[in-house]
């Protein structure tokens, strides 16, 4: 399997506070954006999910602020899936600054799969493939890129 890219981008205006760093409420903005781009790449588009009717339901999400990134900056998030069954989902997140190679911030996030009707999927039974294709990236460590 091939290791999936880091989601990158800089920090918006609109993301950091009266202190000039990222407010922390962003941080977990941030590791959403980056499930989104994930799945993408891994061939999962969330209009598909969608389209199959599946909801993709956070059922915790933590984060541990390393150093702080401030407006501007280019950063990275690293992503590696730790845990899946077909019913759950596990990820961890890594936020790197790529100005500095500092460690931003660290998380973990666990959910579960739903149809609209809010009652647990099995993808394995109804979505065999989409479980295939998830499977396939169980604890794929991400493709590390140097600090520019």
């Amino acid at each position: 399997m091939t290791p999936l890219k880091p989601y990158k981008r800089e920090v918006f205006y609109y993301e950091t506070d009266k202190m000039a760093i990222v407010h922390h409420s962003n941080y977990i903005r941030i590791f959403d954006e980056a499930r989104v781009d994930y799945l993408q790449q891994a061939g999962i588009h969330f209009s598909m999910i969608e389209e199959l009717g599946i909801l993709i339901h956070t059922l915790s999400i933590n984060c541990e602020y390393k150093n702080p990134l401030v407006f501007a900056e280019p950063f990275a998030v690293y992503m590696k899936m730790t845990k899946f069954n077909g019913t759950t989902l596990e990820l961890d997140y890594r936020i790197v600054s790529c100005k500095t190679g500092k460690v931003n911030a660290l998380g973990h996030s666990l959910h579960c799969f739903t149809d609209t009707n809010i009652k647990p999927l099995r993808l394995k039974n109804k979505f065999p493939e989409l479980y295939q294709t998830l499977a396939s990236y169980l604890n794929v460590e991400p493709e590390e890129e140097p600090v520019v």
